[in-house]
């Protein structure tokens, strides 16, 4: 893991460098939180492309449902010839029966938290070259006054990036639409247990990671929602 530390933290420090660049420091805001959200913007457009084909993807597979339902019903006597037929139903409508796809944009992501939350742990040691030197800048954010601390309520940071990986998980299509079988009732089920144990751990964690995280939650809601406007002109120019 360290290597994935110091390969983030040389990220986030020619960041910081540019950014800190552009002019005068705001007194509400740091070149250290606009850091991180210049981060969280270009790990977003980075994964726009696997966004986008994993959201195609799940959306098609959700579309397809019915007649998979149909290919059980059919062939459910026989696990061997199913299994034989739903490859062939897949391989035929050019869709995914793993669904990897869909998760590679959410463990890339993931990922990224993993790193930014060990940079932001061991500052010194990935982003700057002494303790002294990270703890000379700035790292304040509107109402938090160090980054480097849990956000002093709860309600703020935590709050903001549970109801937001919320909604995420409403606007993707194989929750969106999921029926009443126990899969669909555990997805469901899931869908707010992460949040609330985002939210809970958030609440102790540093606001940085969390700043990071839920102002891409943003981003990509905003996305998802353009992806979504185009999908609907799509079809009805079709």
């Amino acid at each position: 893991m360290a290597g994935l530390y110091n390969l983030f933290g040389m990220i986030l420090k020619w960041v910081y460098g540019v950014v800190s660049g552009l002019g005068a420091e705001p007194k509400s805001i740091s070149y250290f939180a606009m850091t991180l959200m210049a981060m969280s913007i270009l790990s977003k457009l980075i994964s726009i492309p696997l966004t986008y084909k994993s959201t195609q993807q799940m959306k098609k597979t959700q579309e397809l449902q019915p007649k998979l339902e149909a290919l059980k019903k059919k062939y459910g006597y026989d696990e061997r010839i199913l299994q034989q037929k739903t490859m062939e139903f897949y391989k035929e409508n050019n869709a995914s029966a793993a669904g990897c796809s869909s998760c590679l944009p959410i463990i890339i992501q993931f990922v990224i938290v993993i790193a930014l939350f060990g940079v932001i742990r061991e500052p010194a040691k990935y982003l700057f070259a002494t303790e002294a030197e990270f703890n000379a800048i700035s790292r304040n954010f509107f109402w938090i006054s160090d980054l480097s601390n849990p956000d002093p309520f709860w309600f703020a940071l935590p709050l903001i990036n549970g109801l937001s990986q919320i909604a995420i998980m409403k606007l993707n299509p194989t929750t969106a639409q999921t029926g009443q079988s126990g899969a669909a009732g555990s997805m469901k089920m899931m869908m707010y247990i992460t949040p609330i144990m985002i939210f809970i751990m958030g609440m102790k964690w540093a606001s940085a990671l969390l700043l990071y995280w839920g102002f891409g939650n943003v981003i990509e809601i905003i996305m998802r929602l353009i992806m979504m406007l185009f999908g609907k002109k799509k079809v009805v120019e079709e």
